[in-house]
């Protein structure tokens, strides 16, 4: 049976029951039902007058390409991410893919590479493909060979739209807790965010012109971590900047709304005016939400944090800045 996929507007927030046009009522994620899918072709028709046609495109080939290599194994296939709960920006965005399988005697980090090298070759938004898998079985507790990340299993319980396989999740998923989601957030926060990895992520940006991509990403990082950590949960940008907005204390409200204005735009109308605000901000923004988050005792590793702030050498200054 073939289920076609009804793409809603870009930026809403949806559910399976909102993505599934089956001409039946179904339950939203929070309680799936067990709906079957035979292809996806019927993504790629829908998709190709929406902004989402690439993405969906990506989707559509890897989800083709895994079901040759696992075959029965494969046992659901969910897109997750921006295409899922709204908000891609063809210019930034990535194409989430979650795989979900019978407990493998194979090594799924090789046939996930294989896809992914496929699909960069035949697509135009090719590269952008991430791909996150785990046996089904194993889903709440994913082994070290499985990729799941907390957040993102949150996102596929919550957002995910089924295109390949039986929809699972009432039997299976149990979604993350939001202090395991503010562990996972706050452990690559640290692993991430250090003088050296800003430095060099300026200089990129210096060296090889300042892009929609990667400008966007260094920007609103921070403040989807202040998002994540605030709502233990999974987090779309423009949510994430709103959220921002809203903080009576958040001090660089004007380049985190160029910067989600950027993506929507796909371009950065001044981009030498742009770098210099990245450059003079990045490092206050980063010691902003590492402060805010290091001085509350319910995050994990919060200390850490604000060492972190200090390290950027601006523990207090982020409260003061100069205007943009």
């Amino acid at each position: 049976m073939v289920i076609p996929i009804a793409l809603v507007a870009r930026g809403s927030k949806r559910s399976t029951g909102d993505a599934i046009n089956s001409g039946q009522p179904t339950a939203r994620a929070s309680c799936p039902t067990r709906s079957a899918f035979d292809t996806i072709e019927s993504v790629s028709d829908d998709a190709t007058t929406t902004v989402d046609a690439d993405g969906w495109s990506v989707i559509r080939a890897a989800v083709h390409h895994a079901g040759e290599r696992l075959g029965d194994e494969l046992l659901s296939a969910y897109a997750i991410g921006s295409l899922a709960h709204g908000g891609f920006a063809p210019a930034v965005s990535d194409v989430d893919l979650a795989l979900l399988t019978t407990e493998l005697d194979r090594d799924m980090n090789k046939i996930v590479t294989a896809i992914t090298a496929q699909v960069a070759k035949t697509h135009r938004l090719g590269e952008r493909l991430s791909v996150f898998h785990a046996p089904w079985e194993t889903f709440a507790e994913p082994p070290p060979s499985a990729r799941f990340p907390p957040i993102d299993r949150f996102d596929l319980v919550r957002y995910g739209v089924l295109v390949h396989g039986a929809d699972l999740r009432i039997t299976y998923a149990t979604p993350p807790s939001a202090d395991e989601i503010r562990a996972h957030a706050v452990d690559s926060a640290l692993r991430r965010a250090t003088r050296a990895r800003l430095a060099a992520d300026l200089k990129r940006l210096k060296a090889g012109g300042i892009t929609v991509h990667d400008a966007t990403k260094l920007v609103l990082w921070p403040i989807r971590l202040q998002h994540v950590c605030d709502t233990g949960q999974a987090t779309g940008n423009a949510d994430a900047v709103d959220h921002y907005l809203a903080l009576s204390d958040a001090a660089y409200r004007s380049l985190a709304h160029d910067a989600l204005s950027w993506r929507d735009l796909a371009t950065i109308p001044k981009p030498d005016q742009a770098l210099r605000r990245i450059t003079n901000e990045i490092h206050l923004l980063h010691a902003e939400v590492f402060q805010r988050l290091g001085e509350r005792a319910d995050i994990p590793r919060h200390d850490e944090l604000a060492r972190r702030a200090r390290r950027f050498g601006f523990a207090q200054s982020w409260r003061k800045p100069k205007r943009s």
